[in-house]
Order: C-alpha cells, then sequence, then structure tokens
C-alpha cells in the first residue's frame, strides 16, 4: 500500500497503525485525528493536512510510541528531518510531553486590578493594597510603578514612585502572581489618582517575556469611621441608649466622619460634629443640649444648621456657622453665652452672638473665647483671676465679647473644665497664657495667676489643652509636653507627687499627634493620641478613662487597644477610628 485516502486513520482494533518506510500520506485535508504509533521520519512525505487539530503521540527524543529523534517544534512550525510540515503551525491541542518546547511562550496578562478601573479605592492603601493579578508567574524587570494625581484622566502631580524591584510586593494566587504597592500616606479622599505600570516592569519567571504595560485612573474612597466611648455616662452623653458607665470601648450608632469629637462638660452634656453636622448628647436642665427643651437624651439628637466649629463648656456650649456667625446655647450665668442679657436667662435653642467673620471658639472656665478671621481675639463671661485677659483680676462679669489686645492672634485653645488658664496660639508660633494658676497650671514656673497673656518660653507650639490641675501641650517637632500638680501620675513622669512642675516636662517620644489630646476626671487623667494610630492614657482612671477594662491609676503613658484617628470629652471619653 502507497497512499491512503480516508478521513480517519486507525487499525480495525481502534488502534493506531504504524507506517512503513517510504509511504507518501496526502489527500487528508479534513483530517480531525492523526493517530499513529510510530512515524519513522526517514522517506515519509506528509502533506495536505495543515488543517489536522489533533495529533496523537508522544513528542519526546526516546519512548514508545514516537514521532522520532529531530523533532523540534517552534514558532514556524513542527520540524521533523525528512518530514514535511509546515503546515500544520494552526493546529490547536499537541498532545505529548512539551519539556522541550520553545518558541511557545505566553503573554503576561492581568486577570484583575485593585482597584478596579475607574473605581472607588480604599482611602487608607494599607488596608488592602494597590495592585494587580497576573495571569502567570512574574518577578520583577526594571523601572518604576507611579501614583499621581490624575487631570482629566492623564496622570499629574506625581504622588510617589516604587521600584519594582524594592518597593513591591510579590505573592502567590491561585493563577499567578499578585503584585501590591502601599503609599506611605493615606490616598486623599475622592481625589482622582492615576496609576501606571512601565512596560518591561514585570516579566515571566524565565525572563523571556515582559509586560507591556498599562495606566488607569481611580478615586479614593472616603473615611468610613466607627464613634467609641467609655468612661463616665451617669447623664447619658457617651450617646449608647443609656447611662451604662463602660470601662472599655463601645461602639456608638451611626456612621460618622473625622469631625465626630467636639468635646464634652462636666456636668453631662456631649457635643459630636460630623460632616457640618452637630449633635448633642445628655444632661440638658440649662438647654445646653440645643433642643428648644431641657430634656435628657442618652442617644445622640441633631442641632439644626451648617456648622464648621463647636465647643462645649460647664452648662453652655458655642458653635460656628459656615457663613462665619457666632451661635450660643445653654447657661447665662455670669454672662457666659455672650449675648449681653442678665444672668438669669438660659438658651435651649442656638442664639447668635453679634459678628459674621468669626473662625475658632472655645470655652475659657465660665465664659468663652474666640477668635476672628482678622486675628484678633475675644473673650466674655466670668473673670475671676483674670480668665478674659483685660488686664484685670477683679470678679465681675463680661456679658458681651472684649478684645484682648493684638491682631495676630491664631486660635484660641483651652479646656472645658472650671477654673482651668486660658491660653491661645499667636500666627508666629508662640504660645501665651492667663488666667487661673493656683495649681501651677500656666507654666510660667510659678503660681502666680494673669490677668494679662504672658509668653511660654518657645515658638513652634502647636496645641494645648488645659484643665484646672494640669495642663498638657504639643510641639509641631511632634513632642508632648506638660506640667502643673501631680497627685494621681497626671504628668506621666513615672511618679506621683502631691506637688508637681510648674514648667513644661517632655513626655516621651516624638510622633504625638499635633491636636488630639484630652484631660479627665477633673485633670488629673490624661489621654493623647500619636500619629501612628495608637492611643495613650495615663493618671487618675477611676472611672475606666483609659478603656483598658480596669480602673488602675497609670502614672506612665499606657496604649489604649486600637487604632484610632480622633479623641474627645472631658468626664466620658470619645474616640474615633476607621471601619
Amino acid at each position: 500500500m502507497s497512499q491512503i485516502n480516508v478521513n480517519r486513520i486507525k487499525d480495525s482494533n481502534k488502534g493506531a497503525p504504524d507506517f512503513p518506510s517510504g509511504v507518501n500520506v496526502s489527500g487528508v485535508t479534513s483530517t480531525v485525528t492523526l493517530g499513529v504509533t510510530n512515524l519513522n521520519p526517514t522517506n515519509v512525505n506528509v502533506s495536505g493536512v495543515f488543517t489536522a487539530t489533533t495529533f496523537e503521540g508522544s513528542m519526546s527524543a526516546t519512548g514508545t510510541p514516537t514521532l522520532g529523534l529531530g523533532v523540534t517544534i517552534n514558532a514556524s512550525g513542527v520540524n521533523i528531518s525528512g518530514v514535511a510540515t509546515a503546515g500544520i503551525v494552526s493546529a490547536t491541542t499537541l498532545y505529548g510531553d512539551g519539556s522541550n518546547l520553545t518558541g511557545m511562550a505566553l503573554t503576561i496578562a492581568p486577570l484583575n486590578y485593585n482597584p478596579a478601573v475607574f473605581s472607588q479605592a480604599s482611602h487608607v492603601a494599607k488596608a488592602s493594597g494597590i495592585g494587580i493579578t497576573f495571569n502567570q508567574a512574574v518577578k520583577a524587570g526594571s523601572g518604576n510603578v507611579t501614583l499621581s494625581l490624575a487631570n482629566a484622566g492623564v496622570a499629574g502631580t506625581v504622588v510617589e514612585n516604587f521600584g519594582v524591584g524594592n518597593s513591591v510586593t510579590y505573592g502567590d494566587s491561585d493563577y499567578g502572581t499578585t503584585i501590591t504597592i502601599t503609599p506611605t500616606a493615606d490616598l486623599t479622599a475622592l481625589q482622582d489618582y492615576h496609576l501606571s505600570y512601565p512596560s518591561g516592569a514585570f516579566t515571566t519567571i524565565g525572563g523571556d517575556v515582559s509586560y507591556v504595560g498599562t495606566a488607569y485612573t481611580f478615586k479614593g474612597r472616603d473615611y468610613n469611621y466607627q464613634l467609641w466611648t467609655w468612661g463616665y455616662n451617669k447623664q447619658g452623653q457617651a450617646g449608647l441608649n443609656n447611662e451604662t458607665e463602660y470601662s472599655s470601648p463601645v461602639q456608638v450608632p451611626g456612621t460618622w466622619d473625622e469631625t465626630a469629637l467636639v468635646g464634652s462638660d462636666n456636668s453631662g452634656a456631649s457635643l459630636f460634629m460630623k460632616a457640618g453636622t452637630l449633635w448633642s448628647a445628655g444632661y440638658a436642665d440649662h438647654g445646653q443640649l440645643g433642643q428648644n427643651n431641657r430634656t435628657k437624651y442618652s442617644s445622640p439628637v441633631q442641632i439644626p444648621g451648617t456648622w464648621t466649629d463647636a465647643s462645649m463648656g460647664r452648662f453652655v456650649a458655642f458653635g460656628i456657622k459656615s457663613g462665619g456667625t457666632l451661635w450660643t446655647w445653654g447657661s447665662g450665668n455670669h454672662g457666659m453665652t455672650g449675648t449681653n442679657q442678665p444672668t438669669n436667662v438660659d438658651y435651649s435653642s442656638p442664639t447668635q452672638i453679634p459678628g459674621t467673620t468669626w473662625s475658632d471658639v472655645t470655652t475659657c472656665s465660665y465664659g468663652g473665647l474666640a477668635t476672628k478671621t482678622d486675628g484678633t481675639l475675644w473673650s466674655w463671661g466670668y473673670n475671676g483671676e483674670g480668665n478674659l485677659a483685660q488686664n484685670t483680676p477683679d470678679n465681675n462679669k463680661r456679658s458681651s465679647p472684649v478684645q484682648i489686645p493684638g491682631t495676630s492672634w491664631a486660635r484660641p485653645m483651652v479646656g472645658s473644665s472650671e477654673g482651668c488658664g486660658a491660653f491661645a496660639l499667636r500666627t508666629d508660633g508662640t504660645l501665651w497664657a492667663w488666667g487661673f494658676n493656683q495649681n501651677a497650671n500656666l507654666g510660667l514656673n510659678d503660681k502666680v495667676s494673669r490677668s494679662s497673656p504672658v509668653q511660654i518660653p518657645g515658638t513652634n507650639w502647636g496645641n494645648v489643652y488645659s484643665s484646672h490641675k494640669s495642663t498638657i501641650a504639643t510641639k509641631t517637632d511632634g513632642t508632648l509636653w506638660i506640667w502643673g500638680i501631680n497627685e494621681k501620675g497626671q504628668l506621666g513622669q513615672n511618679s506621683v507627687s502631691a506637688g508637681g512642675v510648674s514648667s513644661p516636662v517632655q513626655i516621651p517620644g516624638t510622633n504625638w499627634n499635633l491636636t488630639q489630646m484630652k484631660s479627665t476626671n477633673n485633670g488629673e487623667g490624661k489621654m493623647a493620641l500619636k500619629t501612628d494610630g495608637t492611643l495613650w492614657g495615663w493618671g487618675n482612671n477611676a472611672t475606666g478613662d483609659f478603656g483598658l477594662n480596669n480602673t488602675t491609676h497609670y502614672s506612665s503613658p499606657t496604649q489604649v487597644p486600637g487604632s484610632w484617628s480622633g479623641l474627645g470629652g472631658t468626664k466620658i471619653t470619645h474616640g474615633i477610628r476607621q471601619a
């Protein structure tokens, strides 16, 4: 038999026949399966089989059955010495041992992106990582992955570069390799970003094929925040719909944001903020919840209006609306509301204090302290110990705002407990103090009260929180300082004493958050946040103020479990953290 013209070649037992030397195999252009046991590569002419889709048999150089020695398969087709087979390059399936195949490498292709193209990313990149999962294992090639701000869909200002050899993480997946980058800083909420993976940044493990590259945009997701609370809750000011005290953090229901912490007062009321809205909870005997009544609420209730700043003192509260107007509600005792009304007039709804250019407000013992956009500083309320900085230590009240000399004031900074000193920061970074100082809480190296602002040494102060027993402050270099009495270890110096210090002393560490700190238990306890999200407490912990599930006092900073981004409260502690 010298020629076979059939559509399928199989022997009678459905096995593959042997083809002897010299056989012509032609005219089988529609062959779907060419099943053979042995093709002798000498003097066999195989032609007209270029549409074959399956070849059965071993393609190794040894073993039985075999296609014979000298078989190679490359990008040009299958080459067998003495056999014309160039027409089978369209074959879709090759059965056999492919260990010696060359020229058939797969293309590197992404299977999925994190975040997806045009989607919203996790706001905190560390939460999930940013990257690509490929269809096969890859390794570092050359170049940088670049994260930029997006401008109309194209790359703008570079945020950060990530070297593929040292800043990209490689991990196995079910399909190939997942590569990730982790920005060193959080992404900005709702900002458009452009992510570029250059050509050649990644190659196959063998290094013979490189990724062709890609670039796309995505949007930073807004933060989701959770509000947590612990400590004193006798009036329901925790916002938990009860009056139970907790020594470990308990979540307050609802959706919050990073502005959610304003403060509370010693009478048992709290203020919360989120996205320009203002909320209150707790005791309301003077109308200090701003609800047009004197009803106590143990869950947060909203105060009408759009707000930019707020503060709560003893029985009184203040808020600034988006148009720069200043409002007050609560007790008018000692002229605390600043509305030029008799001391027995209380307000249960927000009432405006004259003016339209107010910028920041805080409470000052039995009164208020606020700045305007022109850099002026104003005070009102009780003037005992010179708390209003009018250069007279009288006990007279001021029921309307009076100006404190100077026009370079940046913002007022005062605690919310009665009898505390007053502080304000100037635009040059200097810190000034006045008022009550019987516990050396002004940091002026004595216990003499002041009726005019006096500078505390230094020019790089960041923020301060005062109580009538001690004061805590930050500097812009990330250091934390404290002064006052130390009867419960509230100075954080690993000691307890009836006395204390009258000048600032440093608490160890250089990564303290510039603004997030507070006093607890009338100044006998302190809490502060670090830039790495860790929260620390020390001093009096009698009502579980530190969230450590105990009432143990600490004379050195002790960490509160969890990662936090905000802090507030006076008798009660409120903490904010990302969901």
